[in-house]
């Protein structure tokens, strides 16, 4: 091979191994104990009034209970569009996309739960959530996947264009899904504390976090001790998206890049993490989905997350 051949070969390697696309995530490691995956998002709670308050009185169960249990991040960002629908699709597909945010679009490329049904055709993955226009996130409009490995959902008043609900009625819904059911993929949304901020009542925000936080320690509760879920399951907890910081317009919206609307709540928990450990390394909601689709050994083509291996305990 002359050297230009050389020189030919290597830049063609370069390029089809620097794209992104169809490329699956390297499973490092087989011996994970992780079997099933449970995300909980407190939607639109800003940084400053749960890990950001160091004395944590409007998430008391999430500090004095679970946090000693795994691991939180206390530099986790979403670092694309600060909007319900795009939060949620970066932490559901690996990359930030602006999604209409009023569930009038489907996602252009699938999400966890449609490569995870397809890898896994026997298995289950379920979306929760108190906003019906989340919904779309379980579809997409890529022609390969459109309308294919489908999770179940359990969205807003009764799907897609019904409207919004009570997160109480979310609550009640995922206990029993989850106990029943037995997802083994599953997002569950709760949408009062944007909900009541976006009202600007300052109180009833607070408020609506620390029901929020009653809420997820049960959850929590539950999947500790159910036998379905018990030590095989890995539960992250995080955000959306912030508000806007006192320096930007306030709590009342979100939106932009400022660092209340960017700095999100962050906690892991499972068998294969640390536990009672705060980590600083700089970590965003599209790793989210890249280390579930690691942890549950499935591809997730186009992700432009990392795997966050600051999280796992060394394998012994």
């Amino acid at each position: 091979m002359t050297f230009l051949q050389k020189l030919l070969f290597l830049l063609i390697t370069t390029i089809l191994f620097s794209c992104k696309k169809d490329v699956p995530i390297v499973i490092e490691d087989n011996t994970t104990k992780t079997e099933h995956v449970i995300i909980i998002v407190m939607d639109g709670a800003r940084y400053s009034e749960t890990w950001g308050d160091n004395s944590h009185q409007y998430i008391p169960k999430l500090a004095s209970y679970i946090k000693p249990k795994g691991i939180s991040c206390d530099n986790f960002y979403n670092n694309g569009f600060t909007w319900t629908s795009p939060g949620h699709l970066a932490m559901v597909s690996g990359q930030y996309y602006n999604l209409n945010n009023g569930g009038n679009e489907l996602p252009p490329f699938p999400t966890i739960f449609q490569y995870f049904n397809k890898t896994f055709p026997n298995k289950k993955s379920w979306l929760i959530t108190s906003k019906d226009k989340l919904e779309v996130l379980t579809n997409t409009s890529d022609t390969i996947y459109f309308n294919q490995f489908l999770a179940n959902t359990d969205c807003g008043i009764n799907g897609l264009g019904t409207g919004y609900r009570e997160d109480s009625i979310t609550f009640h819904n995922a206990i029993n899904i989850l106990s029943n059911n037995n997802p083994n993929l599953a997002l569950i949304n709760f949408k009062q504390p944007d909900a009541i901020g976006h009202t600007n009542d300052w109180a009833g925000y607070l408020n609506q976090i620390s029901i929020v936080d009653d809420y997820i320690y049960q959850l929590f509760n539950l999947i500790e001790t159910h036998p379905f879920y018990k030590d095989k399951t890995t539960v992250f907890i995080t955000n959306d998206h912030g508000r806007h910081d006192n320096n930007n317009g306030g709590f009342q919206n979100h939106g932009d890049s400022c660092e209340g609307c960017r700095h999100l709540m962050f906690f892991a928990y499972g068998p294969d993490f640390y536990e009672n450990t705060v980590i600083s390394t700089r970590y965003e909601l599209i790793d989210i989905p890249t280390t579930i689709a690691s942890l549950l050994k499935f591809n997730l083509p186009n992700s432009k997350g990392v795997v966050m291996k600051d999280l796992y305990k060394p394998v012994h």
